[in-house]
């Protein structure tokens, strides 16, 4: 929870305070005000990045040098003191967490989460899957601070695997530095990362599956039903260049279950193929990846870039039998954008404590019914609310506290 915070040069606040209590509290006023920004700042104290801008030096005011941001918080499961503070320049980045300086504001990520709710979530379902894929991940390293290792270092190889087949696409295969031994390593590092990111996610998706499914049940009324599936390249026997494939729920079954017990498996020579006992294993899905790369060389040097793993998967949510990002009315595609974002607020609330929400106007897009579902389920997570809003008075619940912002 936080109880304080300090904003200097943000964006479009300067010079302002707030304290916050438990419940939830209102922030309004007309559009322009702020009101996302202070959620923004909330949100980089507690995760260590923004929602709104890849790049920190995108929220220092116009005209401004740097911007400060401190705040202090109450973490619930030590029941102590936080004290965070971040300042950023044009050149420069200043991060502590209770006076003690951070290499970064990423060091935030994984003791104090926040969960954000916005209607661009709409992009969850819509877009791309690098959106699913960057949510899945997040919330994986909501269970482990072993994921977010894994993660990074994951990315770091897949970048340097990349600029090596990038430049021996450049120089019409003459071997760059390191050559074919420097390819190679990469190569196998890049399959022992991806096998263990892969039952990590397995694990998770298993996990969070149902969760979603039964919150969009509550937020639709039980009119219509959606399905979710961790898809895969690997687990699947098809062409990497062709797309993933659903897995089933015994697929997901049996990957949850070796992920999260250690139960021996591999997967049969084909891929596809299944063992006598149907479970998996991080050395099942590092031979699996280990034949797909292999089988691919050719192309990926042609193509000059890693064309299988755990960087080209989605998380495919259905209705109907067809995938919402090309079937699903806006109302379907919200009220599953909402139920994603609830799920992440159980696991942080099971692996680490009871998120931070906050909510940028989410329920102007929602109708009256749904309005009342999200409401309902606020008030049971018993988190500590921010709300954004420009309509104090439409709100489908009554405020704790709230907080006016206005033009200067």
């Amino acid at each position: 929870m936080i109880s304080k915070i300090h904003i200097e040069g943000v964006r479009s606040l300067s010079e302002f305070d707030c304290e916050f209590g438990p419940g939830i509290t209102v922030v309004h006023g007309i559009n322009g005000c702020g009101k996302t920004t202070l959620l923004e700042s909330v949100h980089l104290l507690s995760q260590g990045f923004s929602f709104r801008a890849r790049d920190l030096k995108e929220l220092i005011a116009w005209k401004g040098d740097q911007f400060l941001i401190r705040g202090e918080f109450e973490e619930e499961r030590l029941a102590n003191q936080v004290n965070r503070a971040i300042r950023v320049g044009r050149r420069s980045c200043e991060v502590r967490e209770n006076g003690e300086s951070l290499k970064s504001p990423a060091a935030f990520f994984g003791s104090l989460p926040a969960v954000v709710m916005q209607p661009s979530d709409i992009e969850l379902l819509r877009g791309a899957p690098e959106v699913r894929r960057s949510w899945l991940d997040e919330i994986l390293c909501f269970r482990s601070p072993a994921n977010a290792s894994v993660l990074r270092r994951y990315r770091r190889v897949l970048q340097q695997r990349n600029k090596w087949l990038r430049d021996y696409k450049r120089s019409d295969g003459a071997l760059s530095v390191g050559g074919e031994d420097l390819f190679h390593i990469l190569t196998e590092q890049l399959i022992d990362l991806g096998a263990k990111l892969w039952a990590a996610r397995l694990s998770l998706s298993k996990e969070i599956s149902p969760i979603i499914t039964g919150y969009y049940r509550r937020l639709s009324g039980g009119v219509d039903e959606i399905t979710c599936a961790y898809k895969s390249s690997i687990l699947k026997e098809l062409d990497a260049l062709d797309g993933a494939e659903f897995l089933d729920d015994s697929d997901l079954d049996r990957a949850a279950f070796a992920a999260e017990s250690g139960a021996p498996y591999r997967i049969a020579d084909n891929i596809s193929g299944e063992c006598d006992d149907g479970s998996v294993d991080e050395e099942s899905l590092r031979i699996a990846y280990g034949r797909k790369l292999s089988g691919l060389e050719i192309a990926e040097k042609s193509f000059g870039g890693t064309l299988a793993g755990p960087h080209r998967d989605d998380l495919g949510v259905c209705i109907g039998g067809a995938e919402m990002r090309s079937s699903g009315s806006q109302g379907q595609c919200r009220s599953a954008a909402v139920a994603m974002r609830f799920a992440a607020v159980d696991v942080a609330s099971r692996y680490l404590s009871k998120p931070i929400l906050l909510l940028d106007d989410i329920f102007a897009e929602l109708d009256v019914n749904r309005r009342d579902s999200v409401a309902t389920l606020i008030r049971e997570k018993g988190c500590q609310v921010i709300i954004a809003t420009p309509q104090f008075e439409e709100l489908p619940f009554k405020a704790d506290a709230e907080i006016g912002l206005s033009l200067k």
